[in-house]
């Protein structure tokens, strides 16, 4: 609802007009709402809208930058594609994001996977190999990649207790939204404290034309 862009504009040397977007059209508004009562409207716009197909010119950013989204990408290389075509060259695409770690995992350890990935719904979660291939094809050139799990403050059960409330979980006969999402939320932070999913903060570049 706007609080990064909020919070990273009044920091930068020389901030241009900042664009918010997202799929909810509650968010907008509320992001809306929020920048007028900073007096920051003229300055950071909200819309609704899908962040493979943005309505605006090519080459017309100076930076992109997405928290905890391109995992939820039904079609991560479509969401490349956009950032790259709306970068200006030397322009720069930073992510804050879930990567799959590069290894085989167990079949305990794919059960917790599979839960996080079904629960969050995060089709577009991926390794960080996966991404960079598809980095390339466009242009995006990675220059930082820092592993942030460390720094956080995971809340993961014991695994018996924490594999016998998703086994409770998906027998029961509730339909809404908010039981995947908290079943999804519990097997993310078993993951991330088995390695199994790591938390990064990613920086690519755009380079050539």
């Amino acid at each position: 609802m706007g609080a990064s862009l909020f919070y990273i504009y009044p920091r930068l040397q020389n901030p241009k007009p900042a664009l918010g977007l997202t799929l909810s059209p509650v968010q907008a508004k509320l992001a809306k709402d929020s920048a007028r009562e900073l007096n920051l409207q003229n300055q950071i716009l909200f819309s609704e809208g899908d962040f493979t197909s943005v309505p605006l010119a090519s080459e017309s950013l100076d930076a992109i930058y997405s928290v905890e989204a391109v995992c939820h990408a039904v079609e991560p290389e479509k969401y490349f594609q956009e950032a790259s075509r709306l970068l200006k060259k030397g322009g720069r695409l930073i992510l804050v994001d879930d990567y799959v770690a590069n290894r085989d995992f167990t079949k305990h350890e794919s059960k917790w996977l599979n839960a996080y990935i079904d629960g969050w719904y995060v089709s577009g979660v991926r390794t960080i190999q996966q991404t960079l291939e598809l980095t390339k094809k466009y242009n995006l050139n990675l220059i930082k990649n820092e592993e942030l799990t460390p720094y956080l403050r995971l809340r993961n059960l014991p695994d018996v207790l924490a594999s016998t409330i998703l086994f409770l979980g998906n027998l029961l006969p509730i339909k809404h939204a908010i039981l995947p999402s908290m079943l999804g939320s519990m097997a993310l932070q078993q993951c991330l404290y088995m390695k199994i999913v790591e938390y990064r903060f990613l920086v690519f570049e755009k380079i050539g034309g």
